[in-house]
Parts: C-alpha cells; sequence; structure tokens
C-alpha cells in the first residue's frame, strides 16, 4: 500500500514538473541539451526549472518572452556539460527568435513603470578582466530589444 501511495506521488511531482508548455524553439533547446548529455556516457538529462516565462515592458509596449536558463540544466554523467567559467548560455526566445548570452546570472528589474532583463556577464564582455562584475540590460522598446552591451551573441 506505502508503496502504490510513494508511486503516485512520485508520478504525480513528475507530471506537475513537466505541466509548462514550452515553445517549439525552447523544446529544440531542450531536445539537443538532453541529447548532448545522454551521448557523454549516457547521462540522464533534467532541464530542471529550465524554462521561465517573463514580460518585458517599456512606454512602448510590452511583450511576452520565453527564458531558457542552461544553468538548471542537469546531466548525470557531467558537472559543467552546460556552463564554463564565464557563466551559462541564458537564450530569450521571442516571437520564434531565440537570442542567446554568455550569463552568470539574471533578473528582471522593474523601473517605474519599465520591466527590463538585467544579465550578469563576466567582466571581459564589459573592457574588464573575466573576473570583474559586469552588468548588461535588455529593454523592449518600439518592437525590439534594445542594449548598450555587446548584443547577442
Amino acid at each position: 500500500m506505502v508503496q502504490r501511495i510513494f508511486a503516485a506521488l512520485v508520478a504525480l511531482t513528475v507530471s506537475a514538473g513537466s505541466a509548462m508548455a514550452v515553445s517549439p524553439e525552447a523544446q529544440r533547446l531542450i531536445d539537443r541539451a538532453a541529447a548532448d548529455c545522454q551521448s557523454f556516457e549516457n547521462g540522464e538529462f533534467d532541464r530542471g526549472d529550465a524554462v521561465t516565462e517573463i514580460e518585458l515592458r517599456s512606454k512602448f509596449g510590452t511583450v511576452n518572452a520565453e527564458l531558457v536558463d542552461e544553468s538548471q540544466y542537469a546531466c548525470s554523467s557531467a558537472v559543467s556539460l552546460y556552463c564554463g567559467t564565464g557563466g551559462c548560455i541564458l537564450n530569450l526566445i521571442l516571437d520564434g527568435e531565440t537570442m542567446a548570452w554568455q550569463a552568470t546570472g539574471w533578473r528582471l528589474i522593474d523601473w517605474g513603470p519599465d520591466r527590463f532583463l538585467l544579465i550578469g556577464r563576466d567582466g571581459g564582455w564589459c573592457g574588464g578582466t573575466g573576473a570583474e562584475v559586469c552588468y548588461e540590460a535588455l529593454v523592449w522598446s518600439n518592437g525590439k530589444i534594445l542594449t548598450v552591451g555587446p548584443g547577442p551573441e
């Protein structure tokens, strides 16, 4: 009896964790990461909480987008398969287009009526050394993503 209850709870947890529908673009990124993991010593892949729906806004409008944060991936056979010393890939999917940055982290920032995406970067992206702190801000403005940084890779 206890085993059946435990099995039902595990099944419920697994189905709840995968309940969020993702775009075809996000699914392609996840599938590629899973294939990379499987090809490295037959590892087991877990996407974790890699996919997040976000809203960016400014006085020029609002847009919904999807983030795929590869720092949330896990592979049982490779600890550092998805990240390096300069961070992990952060993918922004907007209207079917995928943009990517090497990131040490990210956060949504509300500043008055605006909401923008702040990406932690290694210092080399800002003209410093890799160990220095650097940030890049992305805002939705007049139908496109604007930033003063070097832009998507």
